[in-house]
């Protein structure tokens, strides 16, 4: 009785043997492990859901990836409150989160070459088929991260709000305005004095005349209540606003070949879709706050042209060539020649 029982147990197990094999081969080498607890991956977003990049991208997103991967992933996210913006990047690092929603000027001190895709248009697809990305992550593979994607709205990029005066040159001079490091060629190249003021504090800063204006994104005036204390947006506007997605790359790396692909697809997907939409929620936003009282101020052809210049070329000069000497000169070239080419 017990060889038979043996005998039975061996018979079983090849059997096992077999069709896990066969399964292997017949899926190119991926098995679904149906009855593994799922993967979980944490994300950390430098904004919380009052911000208009967040309820347009991070909220489906997580949505999308639990809901398309049938069970094999579990995705949280959380916003600045579990990690301030400027010092995200460390625990990334580190794996206490998986992904990142942030913006490349926020850790300018550890990778700066991010900062430069804010300085072209294109939407993810296209910065991701020019092989950009792959440049990119040049750059952050020295903090064990990557990117997943760009995420922006078409046409949609910075500007400078106005607490009571509208310019008619591109000249700052006399005016105390809020920057960041990705700012400051900008505003110091036309004469501006500069004061260091979080995205928190913009609403008191004006208020209280701290500053006379703020450069920000185009939109998050409606979101804020900035319109309470500035009067103008100034046009044209400048740039294109290019958060990043980023993985821990030690994290990444760890995950099935199938389940890479599945997030890459879903990345690329929730990212398109919300390059359409966030530039239909900025016109919507404009009229919006013009209806509420806050007017455009803008420039003349000639001045406008003066303001976007001095922002492109003090920005590729200061900030991406200066401080990444090896990787800056490699993607500027990279993107002149994909601009070029669209010029065709």
């Amino acid at each position: 009785m017990k060889i038979k029982s043996n005998h039975k147990f061996f018979a079983l197990a090849s059997g096992a043997i077999f069709l896990l094999v066969f399964t292997y081969v017949f899926l190119g080498g991926s098995v679904i492990y149906a009855a593994d607890k799922p993967i979980k991956l944490k994300v950390l977003s430098s904004w919380g859901p009052e911000h208009v990049h967040v309820r347009a991208f991070v909220v489906p997103y997580v949505e999308r990836l639990n809901k398309k991967s049938g069970g094999r992933l579990d995705v949280s996210w959380v916003g600045p409150e579990a990690v301030p913006p400027f010092e995200q990047l460390k625990p990334l690092s580190a794996g206490l989160f998986d992904m990142v929603f942030t913006h490349p000027a926020y850790h300018m001190g550890e990778v700066a070459i991010g900062v430069a895709m804010d300085l072209f248009s294109a939407s993810p697809q296209e910065r991701w088929e020019a092989g950009f990305y792959n440049i990119i992550d040049e750059g952050y593979e020295k903090v064990n991260a990557q990117v997943l994607a760009n995420v922006m709205g078409k046409g949609v990029g910075y500007h400078l709000m106005l607490k009571k005066k509208c310019i008619d040159k591109a000249d700052f001079t006399g005016l105390k305005l809020r920057t960041t490091p990705s700012y400051d060629p900008l505003a110091k190249g036309l004469g501006a004095a500069t004061v260091k003021v979080s995205g928190g504090e913009i609403y008191s800063a004006l208020e209280k005349g701290v500053v006379d204006g703020a450069f920000w994104v185009v939109m998050g005036a409606l979101d804020y209540k900035w319109y309470e204390v500035a009067s103008y947006q100034l046009r044209p506007q400048f740039g294109e606003v290019a958060e990043i997605l980023l993985v821990n790359k030690k994290k990444w790396d760890s995950l099935p070949k199938d389940v890479q692909k599945m997030i890459h697809e879903i990345t690329m997907e929730v990212a398109e879709e919300t390059y359409q939409d966030l530039a239909k929620t900025w016109k919507e936003e404009e009229e919006k706050l013009e209806s509420l009282g806050m007017k455009l101020c803008v420039l003349p052809p000639s001045e406008g042209e003066k303001l976007q210049k001095t922002y492109y070329e003090r920005s590729w000069e200061e900030i991406v060539l200066k401080h990444s000497q090896d990787l800056g000169p490699k993607l500027k070239k990279s993107v002149d020649q994909f601009m070029k080419g669209r010029q065709k």
